[in-house]
């Protein structure tokens, strides 16, 4: 009994974690909010928050399943929410602003992909490249503006109404399991994350599929910034920041082993965002000073690293 328990954590230990933790964060902030965290105007914010968050990090999901990890990704938000808010103010349309920073975004998905493997650099490298660069762009728009936010002048109503949220989580949620668990796109991104060398020596292009793993990224990216845009109606100097950690603190919530590997799942994304942003709301619901939250997803970050740390491949470290 005690060998099968043993097993039963080695090979799904990381499950039994993420949804054991989700399930905790429920049952605490329950009471702990005295049921606040699920009044029908805290809910539509849940979802609102998750819905942002489950996009960017089922996207990102295709790029940390290969080891790697993209810190550019907040900047790009907070560049890609303004241009939306300026571009749509401008004409008047809601979707030229989307389909503008949707080809800004597939375009430094293969920036990301191709130019880090044809210079042999690390993908931090040309992630890093790209923060600060958007980063740059961003504030250099808000300095020209003299403003420090601008908002939308266009109806976006309908792009964060709760029913919409939670469509855009199940389609985007379905075309990532598609994509990850029955095309080769999802079975060369592990192969890459268990063993990269290995993959290119069964005679692999494995620069192909980080180009579009990375691109799909980008989509998500793009669609997450808009319905960012969509839910706060504004966006400045300080939109996107913090988000590249949120998605990774996200990811290791829902199980993600930080190598990537054959054991990455979109579940991963969909349960650590559903974990986060409860944490999340159920500390300030709770009366927590906003100082201390910070301090204490901090500790919860540590501490899911130190469970779950791993070896390439999910295996679990002697």
């Amino acid at each position: 009994m005690k060998k099968l328990g043993k097993e039963l954590f080695t090979n799904h230990g990381a499950d039994i974690l993420s949804y054991g933790g989700l399930v905790l964060c429920v049952l605490i902030f329950s009471f702990l909010s005295e049921g606040k965290i699920f009044s029908a105007y805290n809910f539509r914010i849940l979802i609102q928050a998750v819905c942002v968050y489950a996009i960017l990090c089922m996207g990102a999901m295709f790029v940390y399943a290969m080891g790697y990890m993209d810190i550019s990704v907040g900047a790009q938000v907070g560049v890609y929410s303004i241009l939306c808010i300026l571009i749509a103010n401008k004409t008047n349309s809601v979707w030229l602003g989307f389909l503008t920073i949707l080809g800004l975004a597939l375009i430094c998905g293969f920036i990301n992909g191709y130019v880090s493997v044809m210079l042999g650099l690390p993908s931090i490298v040309t992630s890093i490249f790209l923060m600060s660069i958007f980063s740059g762009i961003q504030a250099l728009i808000m300095e020209k503006l003299a403003l420090n936010s601008v908002a939308i002048t266009c109806d976006m109503t309908q792009y964060k109404d709760t029913k919409f949220m939670i469509a855009m989580i199940v389609i985007v949620a379905i075309v990532s399991i598609v994509l990850f668990k029955y095309t080769p796109l999802g079975e060369v991104v592990r192969s890459i994350g268990a063993n990269e060398h290995a993959t290119q020596y069964s005679g692999i292009n494995t620069t192909k599929w980080k180009v579009l793993a990375y691109a799909f990224f980008g989509i998500c990216v793009a669609l997450g910034a808009f319905l960012l845009t969509a839910r706060t109606g504004a966006a400045g100097k300080g939109t996107g920041n913090g988000y590249a950690m949120d998605i990774m603190v996200a990811l290791l919530l829902g199980g993600m082993p930080l190598s990537g590997g054959m054991r990455s799942k979109i579940s991963s994304a969909l349960i650590g965002s559903f974990t986060y942003v409860i944490l999340s709301n159920g500390l300030i619901l709770s009366g927590v000073d906003t100082k201390l939250v910070y301090i204490i997803k901090a500790i919860v970050f540590i501490a899911v690293i130190l469970i779950t740390c791993r070896k390439k491949d999910g295996v679990l470290p002697r």
